[in-house]
């Protein structure tokens, strides 16, 4: 039995190469099913492209059993932030949710062991400050783990829609009657007045590019601080896209009118969910008629048809999403202090919104 698994039968390391790419890590994440902000790609990519800029290292500590096997990892990075040492997940803004990637068993086999505890605490340091936010509440309790760490409820919960097996009665019951007529009435006079109206993935890095252009310039001044106002995470994000569309990792939709992209929804889906995390639209012409709203609508009636019943709108309390009823998910941010300095960071970024705004200035994205 894997409870059964004391701290021996395990070796807990630091590899500041670990390849997101390798087999090992690829069948470890798909086996367990970790979400899609840990995917291979995804993960790869946020190290080669954004640890160097923003002045992080790579910092992931690996469970391995005696014969070498991969059981766990979290893939986290250390930075310096106003000269303290802050080790934290490897997410720089980007990832909606972070998590330890390996199965229950594994890390409750090491919850109930203190020397495995001691293991992963000492792979952690020297740091001012180990901070692990935007936790899911079905995720595994990582103070389990480490004991030491406090856990507080983020300021934002994530919003999802479930659809259920049966997407008539989930239109019938979530939207309101009004507002699933006028979606209907809207995609006719947009084909009547326009020429055709799809909704569709990109089918080619051409068309994804096209897609991100059409991002970066109806974004433009709408965000606090819009990651895609960088070329940095621009780039990120657009690369990222047209690569991740070949393995299955992410996909971008994008709302033709007369073959012209009027609006985008690019998300990831490498854990069978679709997760939104980009969206944008021509509001300038075509603000009357929701185009925003309306590719919602499609994405979910579209992965709806492909066997996917839960769609993630992500975190944030955006009023698009009141539409369509999503329940509220909460998160927890973790945070464990080794230093005074540490420590005043970590009070800050747990009930001090005001300076906790003011050190995000300095927090490069994390």
């Amino acid at each position: 039995m894997m409870s059964s698994i004391t701290a021996t039968h395990f070796e807990i390391c630091m590899e500041g190469n670990f390849n997101f790419l390798s087999t090992e890590y690829q069948d470890l994440y798909y086996h367990n099913r970790a979400s899609a902000f840990q995917a291979p790609l995804w993960m790869d990519m946020i190290h080669r492209r954004l640890c160097k800029p923003l002045r992080a290292t790579q910092h992931t500590v690996t469970i391995r059993d005696k014969a070498g096997t991969l059981q766990g990892v979290f893939a986290l990075v250390r930075q310096k932030v106003m000269g303290l040492a802050i080790l934290q997940p490897a997410d720089f803004g980007v990832c909606d949710y972070n998590g330890p990637v390996g199965s229950y068993e594994v890390f409750m086999a090491l919850s109930a062991d203190r020397g495995a505890q001691a293991k992963l605490a000492a792979q952690l340091g020297p740091c001012d400050l180990f901070l692990f936010n935007k936790v899911r509440e079905k995720a595994f309790d990582i103070g389990r783990l480490l004991p030491r760490l406090k856990a507080v409820r983020a300021e934002n919960a994530s919003y999802l829609t479930d659809v259920g097996m049966d997407f008539e009665q989930w239109r019938r019951k979530t939207l309101r009657r009004k507002f699933s007529k006028e979606l209907a009435r809207v995609q006719r006079v947009v084909e009547r007045e326009y020429g055709s109206y799809e909704h569709r993935p990109a089918a080619n890095s051409a068309e994804i590019r096209a897609a991100f252009d059409l991002l970066r310039v109806v974004r433009l001044g709408r965000f606090r601080r819009d990651l895609l106002d960088s070329p940095l995470y621009y780039e990120f994000y657009r690369d990222y896209a047209i690569a991740a569309a070949g393995v299955g990792e992410a996909i971008t939709y994008v709302s033709y009118v007369a073959h012209k992209p009027i609006a985008v929804l690019f998300g990831l889906i490498g854990d069978g969910e679709f997760h939104a995390v980009l969206i944008g639209s021509n509001q300038n012409d075509f603000g009357r008629y929701s185009p925003g709203t309306q590719i919602i609508y499609q994405v979910i009636r579209q992965r709806f048809q492909q066997g996917h019943y839960c769609f993630d709108m992500g975190p944030g309390n955006r009023d698009y999403k009141s539409h369509f009823r999503a329940s509220e998910s909460y998160l927890k941010n973790y945070t464990h202090a080794n230093s005074l300095p540490g420590a005043a960071i970590s009070l800050c970024y747990h009930r001090a919104r005001p300076l906790k705004y003011f050190l995000s200035r300095f927090l490069p994205r994390g």
